[in-house]
């Protein structure tokens, strides 16, 4: 009798093969079995949790001691940070008309650190600040800013690895205001220096020393600009399921209010504070639409109290969203912006317990204008 080994290996690959999908066949039967046991028996089975693998949320190692609510505070903070520069100082702002963080900086450049300002040039503060820079040889530049728009970044970065992320320009008025200010130590700092490179090659055409990496601390906190503002705002309405609690001057980008009134429609709890000074006159249709769909707003009375200073998004009380100005067309579409987004439990649940302060505070009607 003559042996045939092909035959035979391709008569065993059949038979393998007819044994792995006997096993699999036996396999759904018997989850099938399960399953239809576990429905006679009235008990729930989540089908979507056999098959997928849920994923552990990425968290950020921001602390509650990152943040700065007091104008004076965060000055203070602001001030440790420029005398800490050993190699570099980058600031971005709106406004910088504060005398003694200009005799700071002035003090830093006469010492050798490299410092490197950009201003918006549509403020008239700014005019005197850029020139008493120049008379001390410091590099400082209007950010070229398109007619209408404004540059709304407020950031400061020292040594590439610390960074100030601000709500408010540096001013009087701003520093008193009701406002906030986040500390960055980890590669949200490093981002922010290569942003702020970023500008400084559009405004110069000349690129900054800056590392194409870092090795600083992973802190997982997302940076954003100009359209990607929107984009993380909506993200995180849109994937919240429990809580979304909002501060803002004035909320008029109609994809953002469809987004919070369909999260009002599914359950969501939707709260809004808003600066009763710039909303509620100008924008009374959107106001009716949020309370229609059952969003609760208050107001802020900007009148009797500091000026409100902050755009500010909490979401499932575990993520915050900060950017740097309200949220409507101009922010979206015209200016320059930038935004923070951090998955940090810590650092919301002190931002919480501030709005709920800020609730309660305020009024649910609109108050008198005196």
């Amino acid at each position: 009798m003559r042996f045939f080994p092909g035959k035979a290996l391709c008569y065993n690959s059949v038979q393998n093969c007819n044994l792995g999908v006997e096993e699999l066949m036996r396999k759904w039967f018997r989850l099938i079995v399960i399953i239809f046991c576990l429905f006679l028996t009235g008990c729930s089975l989540d089908i979507k949790s056999l098959f997928v693998k849920e994923e552990t949320p990425i968290l950020s190692n921001l602390t509650a001691e990152a943040l700065y609510f007091e104008g004076q505070k965060a000055k203070e903070k602001t001030k440790e940070l420029i005398n800490s520069a050993q190699e570099s100082i980058y600031i971005e702002q709106k406004i910088f008309a504060d005398g003694e963080l200009k005799d700071l900086i002035i003090k830093k450049a006469a010492s050798g650190v490299q410092i490197k300002i950009l201003l918006d040039q549509f403020q008239t503060a700014n005019k005197s600040t850029l020139n008493e820079f120049k008379s001390h040889n410091i590099s400082v530049q209007y950010y070229p800013a398109q007619k209408g728009q404004t540059n709304e970044v407020k950031i400061l970065v020292v040594d590439l690895k610390e960074a100030l992320v601000y709500s408010f320009p540096w001013t009087e008025e701003g520093f008193a205001s009701h406002n906030l200010a986040v500390h960055l130590t980890g590669r949200s700092a490093w981002k922010l220096a290569s942003r702020f490179n970023q500008d400084w090659l559009y405004t110069t055409t000349l690129s900054l020393d800056i590392p194409k990496t870092t090795d600083l601390e992973e802190d997982n906190i997302t940076v954003a600009v100009d359209a990607n503002v929107k984009n993380q705002l909506l993200n995180q309405i849109k994937k919240s399921t429990n809580a979304i609690w909002l501060t803002a001057s004035h909320i008029t980008d109609q994809e953002v209010i469809q987004a919070l009134i369909e999260s009002a429609n599914k359950g969501v709890d939707v709260k809004i504070l808003l600066d009763s000074e710039i909303m509620p006159a100008n924008y009374p249709g959107t106001l009716e639409e949020f309370l229609n769909a059952g969003i609760q707003i208050r107001y802020y009375d900007s009148q009797k109290q500091p000026p409100l200073a902050i755009n500010l998004g909490l979401f499932d009380n575990s993520t915050f969203f900060f950017s740097s100005s309200g949220w409507g067309y101009r922010a979206f579409v015209m200016n320059h912006e930038l935004s923070i987004t951090v998955p940090s439990p810590e650092a919301s649940a002190e931002l919480i317990a501030r709005f709920d302060r800020d609730w309660l505070s305020s009024s649910a009607e609109l108050p008198k204008q005196e």
